[in-house]
């Protein structure tokens, strides 16, 4: 088995995993159109039948949920029940917005996936001999821990619930199951197309440092017209592929900033209710309630990283072209793009509200520790007195 994996690529394993992760989306009907390859690479279409299935199939889905939890919650009201009323009460817009977009705005999203397979080809064709996959270590680990999440999703019931299990119980769990991994799917949508356009802005800086750079620095006045016009050539082609990644990027932040928006409030509800919980009972909780916290940050960690890396890849375009040699018009290229850089500044904002970085990230787990601590002091010496 070691032997296997040592030999298995990290890129060939991240695509494998890829593929598995859209296959999990098209089961839990997440994504309606099907993946279809033609000499040219591989693209997406749209299935009507497949697409009003997922609905209908969401809709009743979700009224099971929505009967099962407002029926829990009217038992009783401690801790464990208001938590189930927040998540069905948020739970509300999330399926509401999954619902108009498939029915709605399922074109735009088949276009933008086509624009994301589309752009991995002329990258992927940039080099020679080719490098088939997908990112390197760094994605893969963050591909893996999606998975955790992934699987913490589809069994987490099945620790929490302590009954007998029946047919009542699976009829259950699928709802919940269905219902919640779809709620949280727009976090691993903007989670896998953030760390894919850092992969596009990263292949692309890597072919300019490697192979372009050196051919702009070796270049003078005394070389051929046939070399500089060869050079010039994969220039505008490098720049014309930040610009079409760049505006892929803005397509996709449009597309989804108002899901995101949405889903990062519920991960942030969810993650304060928790933790009070977690933080009041600290020694009476269930395990099960600290690895439901953890799985939230871990959600909104892999979120922030992926954006991060994207911004960090496109602020590395300018440097990585360095010298360019003795020709003017190679550097006046050169300025046109920088200009466009400065003009077009890749950032991840929230309707305007704040930007996605890891700063934010770890000021919002800095706030949580500090009021988790000061809710359990609080308790410890309410107890005492």
């Amino acid at each position: 088995m070691f032997e296997f994996l040592h030999l298995m690529s990290a890129p060939k394993l991240s695509t494998g995993i890829l593929r598995y992760n859209f296959r999990y989306a098209q089961f839990i009907g997440a994504i309606f159109f099907c993946l279809h390859n033609k000499k040219d690479g591989e693209t997406v279409f749209n299935h009507n039948w497949l697409k009003w299935l997922n609905v209908t199939h969401r809709i009743l889905t979700f009224c099971r949920f929505f009967w099962l939890y407002l029926a829990t919650i009217s038992m009783d009201t401690n801790v464990q029940h208001i938590l189930y009323g927040m998540r069905l009460l948020l739970s509300i817009p999330n399926v509401v917005i999954i619902l108009v977009y498939q029915i709605v705005r399922g074109q735009e999203i088949i276009d933008l996936v086509n624009q994301f397979l589309h752009l991995f080809r002329k990258v992927n064709d940039l080099f020679q001999p080719k490098t088939p996959g997908f990112g390197g270590r760094r994605e893969l680990i963050l591909i893996l821990l999606n998975l955790i999440s992934f699987a913490h999703e589809q069994t987490y019931l099945w620790f929490t619930v302590r009954k007998v299990y029946s047919w009542r119980f699976f009829f259950n769990w699928w709802c919940d199951f269905y219902v919640v991994s779809a709620t949280n799917m727009f976090i691993h949508i903007n989670f896998i197309g953030y760390l894919s356009l850092g992969v596009l802005y990263s292949e692309v800086n890597k072919y300019v440092y490697t192979n372009l750079q050196i051919q702009l620095q070796k270049l003078n006045t005394s070389s051929s017209q046939k070399k500089i016009r060869r050079v010039q050539n994969r220039l505008e082609k490098c720049i014309s592929l930040y610009r079409e990644i760049y505006n892929t990027s803005v397509s996709f932040h449009k597309l989804f900033v108002l899901p995101l928006f949405l889903a990062l409030i519920y991960k942030f509800a969810l993650i304060a209710l928790i933790g009070r919980n977690v933080a009041v009972e600290f020694y009476s909780s269930s395990f099960v309630f600290w690895i439901l916290l953890l799985k939230h940050v871990l959600d909104l960690f892999l979120v922030t990283v992926s954006v991060q890396g994207a911004v960090n890849q496109y602020l590395n375009i300018g440097l990585e072209f360095g010298n360019v040699g003795e020709l003017s018009k190679f550097q006046t290229t050169l300025d046109i793009l920088f200009i466009h850089l400065r003009l077009c500044h890749f950032r991840v904002s929230i309707l305007g509200l704040f930007d996605v970085t890891n700063k934010l990230f770890l000021k919002f787990i800095s706030a949580l520790i500090s009021l988790l601590a000061f809710i359990a002091q609080y308790k410890m010496q309410k107890g005492k007195g």
